[in-house]
Formats: C-alpha cells, structure tokens, sequence
C-alpha cells in the first residue's frame, strides 16, 4: 500500500521525501521511483525529519498503532491504513493525542470517496427512506493463509462496510443491534438492525469470483456500487408490470454506460487501482493546507471502530480463532 500511497500523492503534486521500511533494501528500490526521495529503515528517522509535514502509515495491522502514535508525538499529521486502531477505545485515545497537538489524524477510509460511493451519498435522499444496506465482499487476499489468517483478514476488511455505513446512515452506526455468524475460518455475516432498516454484511475469504458491493433500497428506489470499479447504478422505484418486465435490460444497460464511463475517467486519471484513495489523500492534503476538519472526522473513525469491535466480539464468541 505504501506504493499506492506515494503514487497518489505525486498524482496530486506532493513530494515524497522520505520512504521508510525495515527492508531497507525495499525501501531503496521505492525511493528511486520519486525524485528527491531517500529510503531509511528506521521509523525514528523516518518521523524526526524536518524535511517531512505528513507521515503516511502503510503498514500491516501488528504495530500500527505505535507507529501512529509516534508520528503523532513529532507533530506530523497522519494518514494511517485501516484499521486505524485495535479497537474503538485506542483509536480515541489516538484521535484525543491528534487534537492536543494540533495535528490532523486520518484512517484511510477511501471507499467513502470513490465516485460510486460519492454518487450515493448524493442520491441518499432521492430514494427515500433507507430500508436495506447490503454490503458484500468476497476477498482473495487470505488465499493462501490458515484459518487463523483467514479471520482476521475478515476482521480487517470490517472497517470497509462500516465506514460506509458511518457516512451514510442517518446518526451513524451507533444505534444499530448487531448479530453475527461464522459459518467457517474466513466466512462471516453480520446482520444489523436499526430504526426501520436493516443492515447485512457477508465476508467471505472462500467465495467467487472476487467482489465487493453495496447495495442500499429505500422507498423510492436503490442505488447499487460496485466498490472494487468505483461506480454506482441509480435505479428508480417504479412498480408495474412493464417495469419487472424490462428490469433487466435496463440494469444492465445501466450498468454499461456506469462501468464504461468509470473506466474511461480511471484512464484519464492513469488510476488503476484502489479507487477513491487518490480523492482522499487530496483530501486530506487540503485539509491540512487549509486546517479544516479531517476528511474522515473522528466521530465516524470512532463510530465505524466501536461497530467492528461489536462485530469482532460477537465473531469470537461464535468461534472464530484470531
């Protein structure tokens, strides 16, 4: 991710100035892409520059937290990969150390920012009350792992959904009753009930082909994302006869001109992969040029953290080893 990162930030005009990793071999091979960069495999290095106004954070889960926090005592702004934290409680504690340095602390969050995602938050309130949220997510990335790999993999992918859920849903997740279920190592649902709306999530490290969408259904119709591409289909709540009838030629005629024009803007902006990143990253860029608010704010980084510990802890209890 560290690479995504750095290429997203020269997308947008940043300077990459420092490129740490342990591998400090791996470090150099990276660094030499941007011009002026130097590798170092030391973190304490890495953060103490005074060449340095931003620390991105692209590590694997184990550790993260210490790294964040490190940043955060040298006074850099954080961009950190998800999860943020071990659970909601640290990522608080995290968020608190920001504010008292007066410093931006940001999850990346990105799927929020895709254009598919950002099309229907747009469209929130054109298809009436919100009735269904459907998220699902087939991965590959725990293929080769066991079974205690294959759960956390699916502990990991949680913050997705849910920071999706944060943005979108009146008053967040925080009033959601969730049940979950882990059919297998690296199989879960999770099905969540609020106020007149009913949440599902399925995870799965097994099921093909690979995907990743969400699916919301209000009153007056749906809007359907496709999060792996970026793009999203608005479909209206007519009901009739003629309508069932057609339904699918126009779903998928849809579908094609969404998919087509998506892919033709990803082109132009050479982003190939890991839509919504380079829109967030610029984001917070801004954000830290200007001082306003984190593109994430904190309330949801908590929110979406305190639902995935609920999850996790009901996950556990139904067997799951990590």
């Amino acid at each position: 991710m560290g690479r995504w990162h750095a290429h997203s930030l020269q997308r947008i005009g940043g300077f990459v100035a420092v490129v740490a990793d342990p591998d400090f071999a791996r470090a150099t091979l990276l660094a030499r892409e941007f011009r002026g960069a130097r590798a170092v495999a030391s973190l304490r290095d890495a953060i103490a520059s005074d060449d340095i106004d931003i620390v991105h954070v692209c590590t694997p889960p184990d550790g993260r937290e210490f790294i964040v926090a490190s940043a955060l005592h040298q006074r850099r702004h954080v961009l950190a990969e998800k999860p943020l934290a071990s659970g909601a409680a640290r990522a608080a504690e995290l968020h608190s150390l920001a504010t008292s340095y007066g410093v931006i602390l940001c999850p990346v969050h990105q799927f929020v920012f895709q254009p598919g995602a950002l099309r229907a938050a747009a469209m929130r309130d054109d298809i009436g009350v919100l009735r269904q949220f459907n998220a699902v997510i087939a991965s590959a990335g725990a293929s080769d792992g066991d079974d205690r790999a294959q759960d956390r993999l699916v502990f990991d992918i949680l913050p997705h959904p849910l920071s999706l859920a944060e943005r979108l849903l009146d008053g967040g997740t925080g009033g959601v009753r969730w049940s979950a279920l882990r059919s297998s190592p690296g199989e879960a649902t999770v099905i969540g009930a609020g106020s007149g709306l009913a949440l599902s999530i399925t995870v799965s490290t097994h099921a093909r082909p690979t995907r990743n969408t969400l699916h919301l259904s209000g009153d007056g119709g749906s809007v359907y994302a496709d999060l792996f591409h970026g793009f999203a289909v608005v479909e209206r709540g007519a009901v009739s006869r003629l309508h069932k009838a057609v339904r699918p030629f126009t779903v998928a005629g849809s579908t094609l001109i969404a998919a087509s024009a998506n892919l033709a803007g990803r082109a132009v902006r050479r982003e190939s992969a890991f839509p919504g990143l380079r829109e967030l990253v610029s984001r917070f860029y801004a954000a830290v040029a200007t001082g306003d608010e984190s593109p994430i704010p904190a309330s949801e980084s908590i929110g979406a953290a305190a639902a995935r510990d609920n999850i996790i802890n009901l996950l556990r209890f139904d067997g799951a080893l990590a």
